[in-house]
């Protein structure tokens, strides 16, 4: 499968608008969920990295419930950093780079950002260098998957590493249906204008190299 998500891609995808509002949603909605499930002290103190930020609108939620700790974000797009300087320099501070570029912290999450990258297992291991522990969350056997998506993920994905824990869980949220998609529905006769989206995901926790 080739893979579309170049960094032109990326470019494109945060400065021409197109990762809309039902994408920051869909961001804020994941964070929430996954929050819960990272094994994480509301009380941490340490330092914890968002690889793969877009457009930062997890940060808001991680620092509500991270209120001690030292946030750091990294993406590989320039505009997309550019925004969440914009919109979120008070929460944390913002990296435009690849995996090499991140910093090395206690934790570093990796949401919904694998799945989009076809040498991942590199990635996780250049990341590994770089902390105590690696939190990465996927869509859970994604079948079809998405048109940006490369890797299909089963509980045995990652094993190659040291995992310290695998979880799955569902994330569910009401998301704003698209024009054509309310058209639908009002020649149905509904007038919901919003639709549940429900989607199950993995949590890989991974021993990172650092002590």
């Amino acid at each position: 499968m080739k893979n579309i998500n170049t960094k032109s891609y990326c470019e494109n995808r945060f400065s021409s608008g197109s990762w809309s509002e039902n994408g920051k949603r869909q961001t804020r909605e994941y964070a929430k969920e996954n929050i819960k499930h990272f094994g994480i002290s509301s009380n941490f103190k340490g330092s914890v990295l968002d690889f793969g930020c877009a457009l930062g609108d997890a940060i808001p939620v991680y620092k509500a419930f991270l209120l001690n700790a030292k946030l750091y974000a990294i993406d590989i797009s320039q505009s997309a950093i550019l925004a969440c300087k914009k919109k979120y320099a008070h929460l944390a501070t913002f990296i435009s780079g690849d995996y090499k570029m991140s910093p090395v912290v206690d934790i570093i999450i990796c949401s919904h950002v694998m799945e989009h990258i076809s040498n991942d297992r590199k990635v996780v291991s250049s990341l590994l260098k770089k902390c105590k522990e690696l939190i990465i969350v996927v869509p859970y056997k994604e079948y079809p998957l998405f048109h940006e998506h490369v890797n299909y993920y089963d509980k045995s994905y990652y094993d190659i590493f040291k995992v310290v824990e695998i979880k799955t869980y569902y994330v569910k949220y009401e998301n704003k249906l698209k024009l054509t998609g309310i058209i639908k529905r009002l020649l149905k006769g509904k007038l919901k204008l919003t639709y549940l989206k429900k989607k199950e995901m993995i949590m890989y926790r991974l021993k990172g190299d650092l002590k």
